[in-house]
């Protein structure tokens, strides 16, 4: 096969922005003409504005592939297992030490040096959810240790906490600090996939937003450690969803506000009408998308197990043989682009050594709904419960023609919030809007790094010294006063 030898209109750039020009004004004018097509056509036009400069990477990435053909049979095999159908459920690497590598979350916690515990938390509807404790056994004994709850954000879990060395990784730095750190785990990741009744192959199963996971999983989870801590206050830190199902708690619960101590969120997100995110292409089509996945059968929204994840660990796992193959060129840049694609281009801080083991946790799975709820925000531009599609149904749920709306002010517990100014999904612009809605708000931090993005958050390779060191010592003053 002839390496490296493109049709020269791929390439040149000139061509190729007079045909997208061309091609978008195709679309527009389809969409004059019919306009029930309008949201087919407005995600391809708007789609066009991304590929001038994706394509060049693109060419690169598949130089790299052709230049290891030890990669195709493994490419081969994992496309195909996904053609035939393979059930994944009950996948023997995710929890065991097979060649895939994949450690789960108590695994990673006791490698780097600690005691973990693994606790299960039903739900008031019967979800099982897993919640993960770190003890750091090197400390002084004290009966009781502040406690500090983590929760995760949208496709991740509490593994994200927990990645990386024990002088990076959020969770780990907590517990060297002191703290008794608790990790949650959301309905429908990979640690919460079960239920009284329900199976995760039934469609019921996966009828839930972050509505549910604000009044339902995160009020449970957070009782459970009190009861079990005998410690009736907390800290809270959120990332990203795990903010958002905050302020639904807080709404669905008031009283809990006595409980948080402090509440931290990171790359926080209520309504997102200024996102960035290619991701805000889709948000027109996201209904008729996840009724289109309920048809066929696929309620649940990118699972480990997924095509994508399993051709990053194929692709992230074999490029590591040869250290001679440079990063831009590595076919694991396949995966890292898409990534950067959704929440930001950052390679600064990607840790790109670390991307192979986050993508064995990332994504982690959850319902095509919960994708769907983030989207209405984007197209609505308000913060409300999950619209049912229709004002009879709307009305069945909730007794109004629309959704009901969250109020901000609800969240009366001291509220410190971490932005970062290249974040495509907790886009500035909302941040502040949030900020200026809550009423005890005791700091609005950018991050001082002018491309940190929505994941480096939790991966940055200087997170520790820009964000987790200034929040630990904020939470050291609401603690320890």
């Amino acid at each position: 096969m002839n390496q490296g030898k493109f049709p020269s209109y791929l390439v040149n750039n000139h061509y190729r922005k007079s045909t997208i020009n061309r091609r978008r004004k195709d679309f527009q004018n389809m969409n004059r003409n019919k306009p029930e097509n309008g949201f087919i056509t407005d995600l391809l036009s708007n789609s066009l504005d991304i590929l001038p400069s994706m394509i060049p990477k693109i060419l690169q990435q598949v130089r790299g592939v052709m230049k290891q053909p030890e990669l195709l049979p493994s490419l081969a095999r994992t496309i195909t297992k996904h053609i035939v159908g393979s059930n994944t459920e009950g996948d023997s690497r995710v929890y065991s030490h097979g060649k895939q590598s994949f450690r789960p979350t108590p695994v990673l916690i006791e490698e780097a040096g600690f005691h973990s515990e693994s606790h299960h938390v039903t739900t008031g509807d019967g979800y099982i959810l897993a919640v993960h404790r770190i003890i750091n056994q090197d400390l002084p004994f004290m009966q009781t240790r502040p406690v500090v709850f983590l929760q995760h954000g949208i496709l991740c879990s509490s593994s994200d906490w927990v990645i990386g060395d024990r002088t990076k990784a959020f969770g780990f730095l907590l517990a060297d600090a002191g703290y008794d750190v608790w990790l949650g785990n959301f309905r429908g990741n990979i640690y919460s996939r079960n239920h009284t009744h329900l199976d995760p192959d039934m469609e019921q199963f996966w009828q839930f937003s972050w509505d549910q996971m604000g009044q339902l999983d995160l009020p449970a989870m957070l009782f459970h450690v009190t009861r079990h801590t005998g410690q009736h206050k907390l800290v809270y830190v959120g990332h990203s969803m795990g903010t958002t199902a905050f302020w639904v708690m807080m709404n669905r619960y008031p009283e809990m506000n006595s409980m948080v101590q402090l509440m931290v969120g990171m790359a926080p997100v209520a309504a997102a009408a200024h996102m960035y995110s290619p991701v805000k292409y889709i948000a027109p089509v996201a209904g008729p998308v996840e009724r289109m996945l309920s048809l066929t059968g696929q309620y649940e929204f990118w699972p480990r197990g997924s095509l994508f994840t399993d051709l990053s660990e194929t692709l992230c796992d074999q490029s590591q043989v040869d250290g001679s193959v440079g990063r831009n060129e590595s076919v694991c840049a396949i995966p890292e682009n898409i990534i950067f694609l959704i929440a930001g281009f950052d390679a600064p801080q990607m840790n790109f050594t670390l991307l192979p083991e986050i993508l064995r946790h990332t994504p982690a799975g959850t319902s095509a709904r919960t994708l769907q709820h983030f989207a209405q925000g984007v197209n609505s531009g308000r913060f409300t419960m999950f619209d049912q599609g229709s004002k009879k149904a709307n009305y069945a749920a909730y007794g109004s023609p629309a959704p009901p709306e969250y109020r901000l002010s609800m969240v009366t517990c001291p509220v410190a919030l971490y932005w970062g100014q290249n974040d495509w999904m907790a886009h500035p612009t909302d941040v502040a809007q949030l900020a200026d809605s809550l009423p005890n708000i005791v700091a609005s931090y950018k991050v001082p790094f002018s491309t940190f993005n929505h994941l480096d958050f939790l991966w940055g390779k200087t997170a520790d010294r820009l964000l987790y060191n200034p929040a630990i010592k904020l939470i050291d003053q609401f603690v320890r006063l």
